[in-house]
């Protein structure tokens, strides 16, 4: 009995331990579609889109997008569109507040065009 009470209490903490912090506080609600990971043709970064965050990777380095605007603003992104083919969501970074434009478009269930920022053709991984 107190092995399987151990062997629970263990699994307990090791599945409350592997939340991560922006999947679920994140502040973006990317729809379905766009959902994993995708690679840009010519650069190689990796954009990788969660249900509730953004997370871009370049060279080794990782940048979660709903962690930096927490981090520096209190304003939430707004959604501008969400639909089967587009996902166009603006947010503030820094405290200027400079506004930044995320603007998808799917061109085929396995590419993606990005025309705001972070510009580029996108491949789902």
């Amino acid at each position: 009995m107190k092995k399987i009470i151990l062997l629970f209490s263990l699994m307990l903490i090791i599945t409350s331990c592997s939340s991560n912090d922006e999947d679920t506080y994140g502040i973006f609600n990317p729809p379905n579609w766009i959902q994993g990971t995708w690679k840009e043709e010519t650069s190689g970064a990796i954009l990788t889109f969660t249900s509730r965050d953004i997370k871009y990777t370049t060279t080794g380095d990782s940048f979660s997008f709903s962690k930096q605007t927490t981090k520096f603003s209190n304003t939430l992104p707004q959604e501008i569109s969400s639909s089967p083919n587009l996902y166009v969501s603006d947010f503030s970074q820094g405290k200027e507040g400079s506004i930044i434009r995320f603007n998808f478009v799917k061109t085929s269930d396995t590419k993606m065009e990005s025309k705001g920022h972070l510009p580029g053709n996108y491949i789902k991984q």
